[in-house]
């Protein structure tokens, strides 16, 4: 069986372009008259992917419910000890098939029917997985499609690998390139593991520290279930805008803004893994007017941001209301937004975070 050159050229290009991929994996579908296929991560923060058009929607469902699921192909196929492409038929019997929960909840769920791939394990722990799918009418697959697919593997596991390896450098760069403009910042994945950080972010420990398995903390408790929450949202439909998390001031110490950006992961970031990225501000007195940097630090209102002046100014909520015209249930509904954007709980630790004040010791904000 002869190879194609035209398709290892593109197969080593897409290891550079992560665009490429979804030619490449159409290119390998059409080996075995598939209509889909998909190139999927597995590491410590989930499943990540990349895929044909018509794959997207089953593999999104997969990304934000399939967690929790038994993915039983994968660890067949390597304990097979076969290297190369293997069918769902040379893996399963039909009677495993059915009663998978995997097939049923996703695969057949989005109209496809059978399956076959290839697992290819990088030196980080990641499980690459070339995956492809027929519909019930395509039939299953044959032998003779996997042998096909074969010959292109060792192209294919050499250009994931490296892919996987420059998506590793990018985040690298990305932190370091901050460490330039004096951020201290870090590229975290959805469960907290830190995939780069700069010299500036560790120098903040232990009020921001990065511990047993490459998790990322905060140093004071209240701050860090903030953190935690955060962190469960990335990935998610809750992760749409940025969260700014405080950090009390210690002893000698100035506050500070933790802001944790979701990364817009397309399906060809999959080789990147980076959720969110999280990056460190110190809160002082500054020279522009309060309310300015209110609304930049915590995405405020320009409302939220005129309650957030009148409580730094040490004004109540009754104060407040006669000054800006506003009745107090308003000005009480403002107020919370401020808390809650914030994660302040009480209105006197509002204060103190807006104070910036270096050298006052909080211990908790909670």
């Amino acid at each position: 069986m002869t190879i194609s050159d035209d398709i290892v050229d593109r197969i080593y290009e897409a290891a550079a372009i992560p665009e490429l991929w979804p030619q490449v994996l159409r290119s390998m579908a059409d080996e075995t008259h598939a209509p889909a296929a998909a190139l999927l991560a597995f590491g410590a923060d989930g499943a990540r992917y990349i895929s044909t058009p018509n794959y997207v929607e089953a593999l999104d469902d997969f990304a934000h419910r399939g967690a929790t699921y038994e993915n039983r192909r994968p660890a067949r196929q390597i304990a097979s000890g076969h290297v190369g492409f293997q069918h769902d038929l040379e893996l399963f019997t039909q009677d495993e098939l059915d009663a998978d929960l995997i097939y049923r909840d996703f695969i057949t769920k989005h109209g496809f029917k059978w399956s076959a791939g290839s697992v290819i394990l990088t030196p980080s722990a990641d499980m690459l997985v070339f995956d492809l799918t027929k519909r019930l009418a395509d039939g299953p697959f044959v032998r003779a499609e996997m042998e096909r697919l074969d010959r292109y593997r060792p192209h294919l596991a050499r250009a994931a690998l490296l892919a996987h390896r420059l998506g590793l450098k990018a985040a690298r760069a990305a932190t370091d390139a901050l460490e330039i403009i004096g951020l201290p910042a870090a590229l975290v994945g959805g469960g907290g593991r830190v995939l780069s950080a700069n010299p500036g972010f560790a120098r903040l420990a232990p009020r921001v520290r990065i511990g047993a398995l490459d998790r990322v903390s905060f140093g004071t408790p209240r701050s860090d279930q903030l953190l935690v929450e955060a962190l469960g949202q990335l990935g998610g439909p809750q992760a749409t805008s940025v969260r700014s998390i405080p950090i009390p001031a210690s002893a000698g110490a100035d506050a500070l803004i933790a802001h944790l950006v979701p990364v817009r992961r397309a399906a060809n970031d999959v080789f990147a893994r980076a959720a969110g990225l999280l990056m460190i501000t110190s809160v002082t007195r500054p020279e522009l007017p309060m309310a300015d940097v209110l609304t930049g630090l915590f995405d405020l209102t320009p409302a939220e941001a005129r309650v957030a002046r009148g409580v730094a100014s040490a004004l109540g909520v009754d104060e407040m209301a006669a000054a800006y015209g506003l009745s107090r249930e308003t000005v009480r509904t403002q107020l919370k937004s401020v808390m809650a954007k914030t994660g302040t709980s009480r209105q006197a630790e509002l204060a103190l975070l807006l104070s910036g004040a270096s050298g006052v010791h909080t211990p908790t904000l909670g």
